[in-house]
């Protein structure tokens, strides 16, 4: 006797599944070993089958895609949770930068070439991503600077673009050394405060400037 046909609801639910865990495996793998990583690799490591993969991305760039799409969907959710901490802004920009270091968000982003990272950029769900993430940090930078926590010639084009190129140098440490990353953003975070009166060439980046981190506002 026949088995009955499992609940398309059923099938749509592993089917998520399935996709999500291919996209933390590529994540992961993007980040220890390259963009370069095989694809059939990355479907042993996520233990579904080659077919699955290519089901779900027909190449590795809508692969890439995908999660670079999460880890700025992730950021965003971290922002979000943050800005509601708004009686300390600098308190919760500093926890919304650890967590990024601790969790190695962006870093499929910053490990990528810099045409391939224009190109992904340009992607519209990602462009409006980066844009919303810009918009919800900037009221903790200028709620830090108003309470007189932060320097005030910074802008969150700065905030970001450090954070971006600490999330790169993460890449390249033994995971053993992860402390190493925590201790270089404790120096960015002191170098960030208020108390500093070392004078900055050139002006706050407020994301509309050449991006360094290849994130900008939409207008």
């Amino acid at each position: 006797m026949s088995q009955p046909p499992e609940p398309p609801a059923r099938r749509r639910a592993d089917a998520q599944r399935n996709r999500d865990k291919i996209v933390a495996t590529a994540h992961q793998a993007f980040i220890r070993h390259g963009i370069g990583v095989p694809m059939e690799e990355i479907a042993r490591r996520a233990e579904v089958g080659v077919g699955t993969l290519y089901r779900h991305f027909g190449d590795r760039e809508a692969l890439l895609r995908a999660v670079v799409a999460t880890a700025i969907d992730n950021l965003i959710t971290l922002s979000r949770k943050e800005t509601d901490h708004e009686s300390d802004p600098w308190g919760a920009l500093c926890r919304f930068m650890r967590r990024c270091v601790e969790l190695r968000l962006g870093a499929p982003l910053s490990a990528l070439r810099p045409r391939l990272k224009d190109a992904v950029m340009e992607i519209p769900e990602v462009a409006h991503a980066t844009s919303t993430m810009l918009d919800m940090l900037d009221p903790l930078v200028a709620g830090a600077q108003a309470r007189g926590d932060m320097r005030d010639d910074v802008g969150t084009g700065d905030v970001l673009g450090m954070l971006a190129m600490l999330v790169r140098h993460e890449t390249e440490i033994a995971e053993d050394h992860k402390w190493v990353a925590m201790r270089h953003l404790e120096i960015v975070l002191d170098g960030l405060r208020a108390r500093s009166d070392s004078p900055l060439p050139g002006h706050p980046m407020d994301g509309t400037d050449p991006p360094t981190w290849h994130a900008s506002r939409v207008r």
